[in-house]
């Protein structure tokens, strides 16, 4: 089978970066099929550098320049609605971001070797996660590849915990179609449940052991947004899926949602009430460090909350996290 991949990206203000993402994209052992660029009416010359890619590869670059700005994830839901996909794997990826090289034509490997067909099966291409800070250097943050062994609820357990991620890479066309609209009401949080619902709907994980896609910090749409726009959306999102997911959640799942809940309020509010319903779930919580969900180190920088940034961060530098 000739595999085709789509790539879907969204773009906003990013012209110190796009070239770099748009370059890796031709590093990967076999070009995409086609790749589909959502730029979200920058105003900096982001345009001008998708332009002259669309010029370099006229058959693959597919640019869509709004007029207006929509914002994340009203651009991603345009992507969802009105484009049409045409590749066999699809994989997402922000204008700012990489994949290591090679990637595309490991995913073709793999489905060759083990029979896959990404037409009639509902499968996610799992590999390992890494982060690139500021000064350069790379540290693999999420190694999927340990997971492996786990059975669809453990894997939907690790993904409510964000201990398993693969930035919506080597998704089956088939179980792309199933993908919903990003909910809107949800804020900047919504990109959490439609990653939980991804697993939801996914019927097979094939776990590759080699790491291909690349997150930058500091550099996204999102990172200049206030603390307190991320606990009011997270918020919402966990009592959404609590509500409306709750056939795939046990007590501990909905424990270590409601401790979540409580840190946000905390981080909302520093009242008497927050900090004892905060306390209270964070030690009912102790139950994912037993079952592996959770470091001990992580189980403890949490109770952090409760102190000021400059502490938090010596906290976190003396548990090694």
């Amino acid at each position: 089978m000739n595999i085709k991949h789509t790539i879907l990206m969204i773009t906003y203000n990013q012209e110190d970066y796009i070239k770099e993402t748009l370059e890796c994209l031709f590093r990967q052992g076999v070009l995409p099929y086609e790749v589909f660029i959502a730029d979200d009416y920058s105003t900096d010359n982001t345009r001008k550098i998708i332009l002259e890619y669309k010029d370099k590869y006229p058959n693959i670059i597919k640019p869509i320049f709004h007029k207006a700005n929509l914002g994340i994830y009203k651009n991603l839901n345009y992507i969802i609605n009105n484009v049409k996909v045409n590749g066999d794997i699809i994989s997402f990826l922000s204008g700012d971001d990489l994949y290591k090289d090679n990637m595309l034509l490991t995913f073709d490997n793999f489905i060759e070797e083990n029979s896959l067909n990404p037409l009639d099966e509902k499968f996610l291409l799992l590999s390992t996660v890494v982060n690139l800070s500021p000064n350069g250097k790379e540290v693999e943050i999420l190694n999927n590849y340990e997971f492996k062994n786990k059975n669809h609820l453990e894997l939907i357990k690790l993904r409510l915990r964000d201990k398993i991620n693969s930035r919506c890479t080597g998704i089956s066309r088939l179980l792309f179609d199933e993908m919903d609209e990003w909910n809107l009401e949800l804020g900047l949080w919504a990109d959490y449940l439609n990653s939980v619902d991804l697993y939801i709907k996914c019927n097979k994980f094939y776990f590759i052991n080699k790491s291909f896609p690349i997150y930058r910090l500091g550099s996204g749409v999102t990172t200049t947004k206030k603390k307190e726009i991320f606990s009011k959306s997270w918020i919402k999102v966990a009592n959404y899926i609590m509500q409306n997911r709750k056939e795939y959640l046990d007590t501990d799942d909905i424990i270590y949602l409601k401790k979540t809940v409580a840190k946000s309020k905390v981080e909302l509010e520093n009242s008497l009430k927050n900090k004892i319903e905060f306390v209270i779930y964070y030690t009912l919580s102790f139950k994912d460090v037993l079952y592996g969900y959770s470091s001990l180190k992580e189980y403890l920088f949490q109770s952090s909350v409760f102190f000021p940034k400059s502490v938090k961060t010596v906290v976190k530098k003396l548990l090694g996290i």
